[in-house]
């Protein structure tokens, strides 16, 4: 997902910010949205620190959960980038990659 575009002329509100907002102005209970998250991905989670755990990637409805040391740090589209996730941590990006980009 992008940041809004600034129209111009009035203040450009980030996706951060408008996050902080609904949460700290109670406009949204996050916590009730925060353990139904964990539940739907703690079956993968549990298999995964059964073999190991440290940092991984779950893989469900589209998205990329991106887990470290038992912390759910991101969540990101399943838009294929994350194949090549190894690969570029070794420092091998597959032929065509743009390591610029």
């Amino acid at each position: 997902m992008s940041e809004p575009r600034q129209p111009e002329g009035r203040l450009l509100v980030t996706d951060h910010a408008m996050f902080r907002w609904l949460q700290r102005a109670g406009v949204v209970d996050f916590e009730p949205i925060r353990q139904a998250l964990a539940i739907a991905l703690d079956r993968p989670f549990k298999a995964v620190e059964k073999i190991g755990g440290g940092e991984f990637l779950i893989l469900q409805g589209g998205l990329v959960f991106v887990v470290r040391d038992g912390v759910l740090i991101t969540v990101l589209p399943d838009d294929g980038r994350h194949t090549h996730a190894r690969s570029f941590q070794r420092g091998d990006a597959p032929a065509g990659a743009n390591a610029g980009a």
